[in-house]
């Protein structure tokens, strides 16, 4: 195998540098937890825990977080994990608490307390506000802005979901400004509320409308706005029936639906069609957002997948170097090297070697810092090095990233 020259390995990291990013922001909602361990969260660059909502006093009410949170910070130390807060199927008491908690000034203070106490006792980079339709109240907008204010005290971000074509009439300009970003909900075009009108829910058009909604008539600039993807579908049963499909059980179904976009009158995006809007989001919005992404096949035909190759082919970084590592092994199929801990403050360790090793490590603008060999299993002491990401590059041309804190 031809070797890396320090040459090649200074131009790789300088079009790591250079390369344009996009957001991947993945909801995962409490029901799909259970299949947290078969997400591939370094293809992910946001997780969207989704939902929390208040009881009557406030207090946030959401299924235990750990172990979901656990796993996304394992797989990817660099993903932003938010709180994902009400949902479009709020009941009557919930719906009653959002409006008597964000309608009535003396209420929203010790409210909005509680949402920043959640954030920070969890460890959570910030929340998301999934309020829709009728529960975007009259003090929607007064309650995002003091949210957001009270979020940033601690470097905290806000961000929302709305549809694809609509601007609730509570929302002003202000409330707009305060998010960092917001998810274009651009699916749900048709479904079982119009079963009399079957097909596709979330066509590429209807995609391009969204945008040029958020983007031209609200203006919102495109860096902050975010291209919904579905991972589920509509079956059309019959004029009264319409059922939800996810693309997972279409996949099982027969796995040549994973490149189609129907079957029958059952309709949802198959990966051709991921990859179109891959290239739209590309070219006029910050990066998409999936819901959800406990729908996908975890398998060969899997949707992240799609979206995580369409981004690379683009020259696009979402997620750093998935699994903590890329080299030229990689690239050509055989077994890579691996390092851990990775982030560390103190030595790391090398896996998968097959002989001794010459390394160089170097930093972010290609200065070589550290030099040495090293055996299978043997630790490196990197504790004086700065913080900060770096690449170690083997003798047998692999280079793996490490990330000092």
């Amino acid at each position: 195998m031809k070797k890396l020259t320090t040459l090649t390995l200074i131009f790789f990291i300088t079009m790591t540098l250079f390369a344009q990013d996009a957001r991947v922001i993945g909801y995962l909602p409490t029901y799909r937890f259970s299949v947290s361990n078969q997400i591939d969260y370094c293809k992910l660059t946001h997780l969207n825990l989704s939902f929390a909502n208040p009881d009557s006093a406030g207090n946030i009410v959401m299924a235990p977080i750990n172990a979901v949170v656990t796993d996304a910070l394992n797989d990817n130390p660099d993903i932003i994990i938010m709180i994902s807060l009400a949902g479009a199927g709020l009941t009557a008491q919930q719906a009653s608490d959002w409006s008597n908690l964000i309608d009535n000034p003396a209420n929203r203070p010790a409210f909005i307390a509680k949402i920043v106490n959640y954030v920070i006792s969890n460890n959570l980079d910030g929340v998301d506000v999934d309020l829709e339709w009728d529960h975007v109240t009259s003090g929607y907008s007064d309650f995002v802005i003091e949210l957001d204010a009270a979020l940033d005290v601690h470097g905290k971000m806000i961000t929302a979901a709305l549809p694809n074509q609509t601007l609730f009439s509570n929302i002003t300009t202000a409330a707009l400004d305060a998010f960092d970003f917001i998810n274009i909900m651009s699916y749900d075009g048709t479904g079982p509320w119009n079963p009399s009108s079957p097909g596709q829910h979330s066509s590429y058009a209807f995609s391009q409308n969204g945008i040029d909604f958020w983007n031209n008539t609200v203006g919102i600039a495109g860096d902050r706005l975010n291209l919904g993807l579905p991972f589920y579908g509509y079956d059309f049963v019959n004029s009264t029936t319409v059922n939800a499909v996810t693309y997972s059980q279409m996949v099982a179904s027969n796995t040549s639906y994973a490149d189609m976009d129907n079957v029958g009158n059952a309709y949802y995006n198959g990966r051709p069609t991921m990859e179109s809007k891959i290239e739209l989001a590309n070219n006029l919005v910050g990066g998409v957002l999936i819901w959800e992404i406990g729908q996908d096949a975890f398998n060969e035909y899997s949707l992240l997948e799609t979206i995580h190759s369409k981004y690379t082919s683009l020259g696009v970084i979402t997620s750093g170097l998935c699994g903590n590592s890329l080299s030229v092994e990689d690239l050509s199929g055989s077994r890579k090297i691996e390092i851990y801990p990775n982030p560390t403050s103190n030595d790391i360790t090398i896996a998968n070697l097959k002989t001794r090793q010459g390394y160089v490590i170097y930093n972010i603008i290609g200065e070589k810092v550290m030099e040495g060999n090293i055996v299978e299993m043997e630790r490196i002491n990197v504790r004086k090095l700065k913080g900060g990401m770096y690449f170690i590059k083997f003798e047998n041309g692999a280079s793996v990233k490490l990330i000092k804190q």
